[in-house]
């Protein structure tokens, strides 16, 4: 047994606080085990455990040692996977977290695309508003949009996310057209509870700043539902560009207040710290860069 795999037998044996457990992980009788490791002892001078009939548990030194080794391992472990990698086209089980609307929305085209370049791959797409946590949950990678809270997770920016404010033809034909951003605490205003402060909203024009407290009778959780309602005649909404488009595309509702940006947030991928990221990972995030290329 070569020294990589004595401190990999050690580990285990850290782990499972048994040589039988660990010989039996590592594919060898307890006996081996033992001897093995009583030869890493000798070799490091030290002894690693504490042995009785009853339990194995890791002396100081065993201790020190486990905390340098055992991220050591991962490293290279990750280092062996990633070769293995690179000379091989990317397969498995790939599991997305992503917002309802902008997942169905827009990427949605991006996954079937990824899909069809890369066959081996598997993706599980879960849908949700509420904030996912990535590693409890089991996921590989989150898209999100707005302002990340601190964290363990790695966050790719992928693009700025702007917003747009809109009302129908109709609601502006009968309520009047804001020509500044105060004006809309005037105005019956579509409130959506995505929003981390939902009924304050942000403007700035240079070094101009404006905060504008809104009202409405109309509250919802859906960047879509908002311009829905919006189109509908309700009142005004501030939804992301993105879920706006279409509707101001086709004359459905106006975009007003242009000259002014409302609280521009941004895209991100994100997925956890691990020192290793499996090559199916690594390609969906750098897919999902060259997609999103210009603002949102």
């Amino acid at each position: 047994m070569d020294r990589i795999d004595a401190l990999r037998l050690f580990c285990s044996v850290a782990e499972l606080g048994s040589f039988t457990k660990a010989a039996d992980r590592e594919g060898m009788t307890p006996g081996a085990a033992s001897k093995q490791i009583t030869a890493l002892e000798e070799r490091l001078q030290a002894r690693l455990f504490e042995r009785t009939t009853r339990s194995v548990r890791l002396t100081d030194a065993g201790d020190a040692l486990l905390d340098r080794v055992r991220p050591w391992l991962d490293e290279y472990d990750g280092l062996e996977q990633g070769v293995a990698d690179a000379r091989s086209a990317p397969a498995g089980v790939l599991r997305v977290s992503a917002p309802v609307d902008f997942g169905a929305r827009r990427l949605m085209p991006i996954i079937t695309q990824f899909m069809t370049d890369w066959p081996g791959v598997e993706i599980r797409l879960s849908l949700a508003d509420r904030m996912v946590d990535l590693v409890n949950e089991g996921f590989d990678v989150g898209v999100r949009i707005g302002n990340l809270p601190d964290s363990a997770l790695i966050a790719k920016q992928l693009a700025p996310a702007c917003m747009s404010v809109v009302a129908s033809p109709a609601y502006l034909a009968r309520a009047g057209t804001p020509q500044h951003p105060s004006e809309l605490a005037g105005h019956e205003m579509v409130i959506d509870r995505n929003k981390p402060a939902p009924q304050m909203l942000k403007f700035l024009q240079g070094r101009d700043e404006v905060d504008v407290r809104i009202h409405g009778r109309l509250s919802l959780n859906g960047a879509v539902a908002a311009v829905t309602a919006a189109e509908a005649g309700v009142g005004i909404a501030c939804s992301p560009r993105w879920a706006a488009e279409r509707a101001i595309a086709e004359g459905r509702v106006v975009e007003i207040l242009t000259d002014w940006e409302s609280e521009n947030r941004f895209l991100w991928a994100v997925f956890p710290s691990n020192r290793y990221l499996a090559h199916r990972v690594r390609l969906f995030v750098d897919f999902l860069a060259s997609q999103f290329t210009d603002r949102i």
